[in-house]
């Protein structure tokens, strides 16, 4: 399960906000009379203390779920469907496995010489399918990237690239 951490509000709003925006659940304990926070994100929640321990534990597990689906790479179904944050798009043969490949390394740079063991022999040049895949991928918000003479990567496209290591 993801880390939740208890911040207590407004005490701490500064912390608070830096684990937020570093993508860590968070769950404000927010003073009795204080207002509480305007969450921005789906991984923040708040809870007013006193508080029931039962009500506490429910918040700190629904924030526990909502980091897994939050954070889970995509993936490809045994139909050619690729599923991601909720979404889904149909992929042909090769598209399905390229990138079923690219999503098992979600993040990193998966060698050329790997992805074109993927492609069928009637298939067009793997820069081609690459181009196509892209185009499949943006409703999901999903992107492929080329790392000139080594591969591609597929990662969140609303995901700064410092955090996953390309430029």
């Amino acid at each position: 399960m993801a880390e939740v951490m208890l911040v207590r509000w407004p005490e701490d709003a500064e912390d608070g906000a830096r684990l937020a925006d570093a993508g860590v659940a968070v769950l404000y304990l927010v003073d009795g009379d204080a207002d509480p926070p305007a969450p921005t994100t789906c991984l923040e929640d708040w809870v007013r203390l006193p508080g029931d321990d039962r009500d506490v534990s429910a918040r700190v597990a629904a924030l526990e779920r909502r980091a897994v689906a939050h954070y889970a790479p995509p993936r490809v179904d045994e139909h050619g469907l690729l599923h991601y944050r909720g979404g889904s798009i149909v992929l042909d043969d090769d598209q399905a496995r390229l990138a079923d490949v690219l999503a098992g390394h979600f993040g990193a740079v998966v060698p050329d010489s790997e992805l074109a063991e993927q492609l069928s022999a009637q298939s067009a040049s793997l820069r081609h399918q690459m181009t196509q895949l892209r185009s499949r991928l943006r409703p999901l918000s999903l992107s492929v990237s080329r790392a000139r003479r080594q591969g591609y990567q597929m990662r969140d496209a609303n995901r700064r690239a410092a955090r996953t290591g390309s430029t």
